[in-house]
């Protein structure tokens, strides 16, 4: 038997009222589909949602009932009156129970929709089927798009190629899917509700039979975006972003399909989506959207990342200055505000652009305070992302001093907003007593390179110049380490040098820390790529030259084994982050480290293997790993 392709179901008369057609779960992408193919065809919708629709979420003439489908009573009225029920949320055998018992008495159909990788669903599915005595379907589907999606879910990819890079797509977009347009499953729910005995009872494939890959589908999104780029894989093997980097086809044959049934090309709905994304206001300068809750019903975090005290080492001939800098920012917890920044730099290890969340709820950083506190810590360090940009910033640090920590607060920034001597001031007053500025080069053509920008230098030498005349805060500066920009070090020191002259007080500290191979830096590896005997030339050189200038050099990512004679110059020796369990108050390892560090063959019997985590995973493979080398106890004497 054949069934009708879209365009032939029959249009609503709106002079007269038809049968009432029920739909849990009316907003989002498919609901509103489902229900304006319900009204096409002479349905009387009442749709049910948690939430009012947005205005890109077109119901037709639908009407709404705003309320959980766990609340029984905005269930029953959604309910009410109906003769067929159109279930699009259903997850779990006890939502079908509750289906059950609410199901009016005019009933005569119920379809059901359920992801095909979702076991739940199918459960569910089955309940109700077992439930329900009247006519049913269970359509089972693959992955949906859709021409107008509200979530913007795959406007990462067009804010990636809109900010100068590829399109970055786990596993390089090789995943094949299975992909159905939401407007085709509306118009199969459609016609099964027009004449149930179109498909037998039970469960129906919906999904074309080809596939495609996901760089097919991003490429098609961008196409009709008017960015066409290339696709490329994301460096971080952990992003999923919004296509995934493994297979998600729906097999053929497990369940009967709708005969004869055309579906849309699906790389066309991709590029109709594309030109959707395209025709929205740009977002001006990163992402700024809340991230929602998870959970009404969220418990808190169970452990905290720490930035404390080294312990269970002394070293030789500690650097006073360093002993300085170590007290200014221990014991200390991370305040993590999201990843939305206002630079683009190259060596970003978790650059903005790839965000699919946008800054953290302020409720749930009161977690994260709260399990600071708990942990015994007596300050926050401010991480993102960019934390001067966050909204709620001066809510934030009411909050900590709410919670009393929050006399000294750690800024961690790039010092783009320092240029505005008012903001600054009511940072101080906001209880920032430290300031960690991210300055990376004294020359303005490696600036821009590095941060991908341009005319924004002197913005940053105009912050940090306010941030070192200011009173009532600590500086240092934090020197990223690249190809690019490792010859101008001592051009940057001597401007240290200078700048803290002119505001009459002792140059800040200076830590080099050498690039991360990871997120953005990956990417760009061969054109940031510092070697190890670089590494050791570059700090010696600068330690030497901040002796001479009176600055505090100190450096990470630099392991011992490749300088032994420079150990009392490593920050990880003075200060190390780790995790604190809040049920146990056991320390953790620091995940960081878990997931991108080990130790090699190499490191075996080294005197420093308990203070060094390694070698970045990505660096294993390198000709140079064999620099990496077991050591005696050099600069080093054990105790308490």
């Amino acid at each position: 038997m054949m069934l009708r392709s879209p365009g032939m179901v029959m249009p609503h008369d709106p002079g007269r009222a038809g049968p009432v057609a029920a739909v849990l779960g009316a907003t989002g992408r498919l609901g509103p589909a489902v229900c304006r193919a319900l009204t096409a065809g002479g349905w009387s919708v009442r749709g049910l949602s948690r939430r009012s629709p947005t205005a890109a979420e077109r119901l037709g003439d639908a009407r709404l009932v705003v309320g959980d489908r766990r609340d029984e009573a905005a269930l029953r009225e959604a309910l009410e009156g109906a003769s067929l029920v159109v279930d699009l949320i259903g997850v779990t055998a006890e939502d079908a129970s509750a289906l059950g018992a609410a199901l009016p008495a005019t009933a005569r159909h119920v379809v059901v929709v359920v992801c095909a990788s979702s076991r739940a669903g199918v459960v569910h599915a089955a309940a109700v089927d077992a439930l329900f005595g009247g006519a049913f379907h269970a359509l089972v589907l693959p992955r949906l798009v859709a021409e107008v999606d509200p979530s913007q879910r795959e406007r990462p990819y067009l804010d990636m190629v809109r900010s100068g890079e590829s399109a970055m797509v786990a596993a390089g977009g090789a995943a094949r899917l299975s992909l159905v347009a939401v407007d085709d499953v509306a118009a199969v729910v459609a016609l099964l509700a027009a004449d149930p005995a179109l498909a037998s009872r039970g469960p129906l494939s919906v999904a074309p039979s080809s596939t495609v890959s996901a760089a097919q589908c991003v490429s098609a999104l961008l196409e009709g975006a008017g960015a066409p780029a290339r696709v490329v894989r994301h460096p971080d093997p952990r992003w999923r972003g919004p296509h995934p980097g493994v297979d998600e086809v729906l097999p053929r044959g497990r369940y009967p399909e709708p005969p004869g049934f055309r579906y849309r090309d699906p790389l066309e709905v991709c590029r109709a989506h594309g030109a959707w994304l395209a025709s929205l206001p740009p977002v001006q300068g990163r992402p700024s959207k809340s991230l929602p809750l998870a959970s009404s019903l969220f418990q808190g975090r169970q452990e905290t990342d720490v930035h404390g005290r080294r312990e269970g080492v002394i070293l030789e001939a500690p650097v006073p200055g360093l002993i300085e800098l170590s007290s200014w920012l221990s014991p200390s917890f991370y305040v993590d505000v999201g990843r939305p920044c206002n630079s683009a730099c190259l060596y970003c290890a978790v650059p903005p652009h790839a965000d699919t969340q946008g800054f953290a709820p302020l409720d749930r950083l009161s977690s994260q305070i709260a399990a600071g506190v708990a942990a015994g810590c007596d300050r926050a360090i401010l991480i993102g992302g960019e934390p001067t940009i966050y909204p709620e910033l001066p809510a934030l640090l009411g909050r900590l001093r709410e919670a009393g920590v929050g006399e000294r607060t750690i800024l961690m920034t790039n010092g783009l907003r320092l240029a505005d001597e008012r903001f600054l001031a009511s940072l101080i007053e906001g209880g920032v007593s430290t300031i960690h500025i991210s300055v990376d080069t004294a020359d303005e053509a490696v600036f821009d390179a590095l941060s991908r920008s341009s005319g924004r230098f002197g913005k940053q030498g105009a912050g940090l110049d306010n941030a070192l005349r200011a009173r009532g805060a600590n500086v240092y500066v934090y020197a990223a380490v690249t190809r690019l920009n490792a010859p101008g070090l001592p051009r940057l020191l001597d401007s240290l040098v200078e700048r803290s002259e002119r505001a009459r007080r002792a140059p800040p500290p200076l830590l080099l820390a050498f690039a991360k191979p990871l997120g953005d830096a990956l990417v760009h590896l061969d054109q940031l790529w510092v070697s190890p005997r670089e590494r050791v030339e570059t700090v010696r050189s600068l330690v030497a030259q901040g002796e001479r200038r009176g600055v505090t050099v100190g450096f990470r990512n630099l392991q011992a084994c490749l300088a032994p004679d420079l150990v009392r110059y490593n920050v990880d020796y003075y200060l190390e982050d780790y995790s604190v369990d809040l049920r146990t108050r056991a320390r953790r390892a620091y995940a960081h480290h878990v997931e991108y560090a080990s130790h090699i063959e190499g490191c075996e019997g080294c005197a420093h293997l308990a203070h060094c985590p390694g070698v970045y995973t990505n660096e294993v493979s390198r000709p140079e790993a064999a620099a990496y080398r077991a050591i005696g106890a050099e600069g080093l004497r054990f105790g308490t």
